[in-house]
């Protein structure tokens, strides 16, 4: 049987694979962690910042993170996995001061635990705490009048996690292929609102702005395929369930060069690039799919629009490498495990009709909405689709 190496390969070389590859992006702190790794600071958010008020290293912090991925990784048997940089020793790490009944204070705000999610929130998170109120317009404009065009290397030790996950698999003998997420500004659902009033209104404002982001992310971009990332997901979301957020006049005039500059330099280095992106494309579908040189294609919105079978009627599943596509919308995250391994099944028999290339993959990731035990169906159907034995039952205990 083939290696996850030779296996991904050949699903981006439009070959037939001797069976369908896996990937996955779990959410750092979902419960499906705790019965495979357990729950430790980096499974488990209120362990984390437990962790950090007491003081934690970054040495600890970045063992746990790597054994968790790795752990994560081996359990389900992916063969490509997303391995994320981490935070610079030198940085400070935050340090939460922690109070009574479950709550933490931090840079003078408290923080509690979200008990739907088991994830860390403002206790009186408001309007003003938005992501598009983050950064001001004055604030922006000023970073870009004081550009002077320098970039900055990638320090070493941001691949410290990357180099420790590697370590751990070939130790084991696990040939994964690793991933990457570098986005150099063509995130149009990040910008805030003035933003793309700066389309319309000031265009050459938008292209100094997009040009000093890309020029440190091509930057970046070639450290992290010399570090030994294999793909690089790359674009961002630029779409939403009606389409583009921006004209398709403005995405092929400002959006679209720096995605083809990209995906260049992401072959000049040797890397497979994939374009990352939620949202329905049909309105720009030449220029994202066809023009942009693109690879693969991830977080396929199928909830958007994005269905296999429209991939297929459209010429897209011909020419590029379609990962995903279950649905991580409303399937994994209210159907019943009978409903996964229908969906399964359906997603691998259409993935097995293209010569594109298919990779499974949820439509996003394993989010904070996605039940762990419908994720464990997905994959034992999977298993089940190509003759494998069930997965075992974890014997790590949270």
């Amino acid at each position: 049987m083939a290696g996850s190496v030779e296996r991904v390969r050949r699903a981006f070389a439009h070959q037939t694979p001797d069976r369908t590859p896996l990937f996955e992006i779990f959410q750092t702190f979902h419960p499906i962690h705790w019965d495979i790794c357990g729950c430790t600071l980096a499974t488990e958010e209120s362990v984390s910042w437990d962790a950090l008020a007491e003081g934690v290293s970054w040495e600890e912090l970045v063992e746990a993170q790597a054994q968790a991925i790795f752990a994560i990784s081996k359990f389900f048997e992916l063969d490509i996995v997303r391995a994320p940089g981490n935070s610079l020793r030198s940085a400070p790490q935050p340090k939460p001061v922690k109070k009574r009944n479950h709550r933490w204070e931090l840079g003078g705000r408290e923080y509690r635990v979200n008990p739907r999610t088991q994830l860390m929130e403002l206790a009186d998170l408001s309007s003003e705490d938005a992501y598009s109120n983050r950064l001001t317009e004055a604030t922006l404009r000023k970073q870009i009048e004081e550009w002077d065009g320098a970039t900055h290397e990638t320090p070493a030790e941001c691949f410290t996690v990357f180099n420790r996950i590697r370590e751990l698999a070939q130790a084991e003998g696990l040939d994964w292929m690793y991933m990457a997420e570098i986005g150099a500004g063509t995130g149009v659902a990040f910008y805030p609102p003035f933003q793309l009033m700066w389309l319309v209104e000031e265009p050459d404002l938008f292209r100094q702005w997009i040009n000093m982001v890309k020029t440190q992310v091509f930057r970046s971009t070639r450290e992290t395929i010399a570090a030994g990332y294999d793909l690089v997901a790359m674009g961002g979301d630029v779409s939403c369930d009606k389409g583009p957020f921006l004209s398709p006049a403005h995405y092929h005039e400002f959006i679209f060069p720096v995605i083809k500059e990209h995906v260049d330099l992401i072959h000049e280095c040797g890397a497979t690039a994939v374009y990352t992106s939620d949202g329905n494309h049909w309105a720009i579908k030449d220029d994202f799919f066809f023009n942009s040189g693109i690879d693969g294609y991830k977080e396929v919105d199928k909830a958007a629009g994005m269905t296999f079978e429209r991939l297929i009627d459209e010429g897209v599943a011909e020419r590029v490498c379609i990962l995903g596509n279950m649905d991580a919308r409303h399937t994994l995250c209210h159907g019943t495990p009978e409903e996964v391994r229908s969906e399964v099944f359906h997603c691998l028999t259409l993935g097995q009709q293209t010569p594109g290339g298919h990779i499974l993959h949820a439509s996003h990731s394993v989010h904070e909405d996605v039940k762990a035990g419908n994720y464990c169906a997905m994959v034992n159907a999977y298993r089940e689709y190509f003759g494998m034995e069930r997965l075992p039952r974890p014997t790590t205990k949270g």
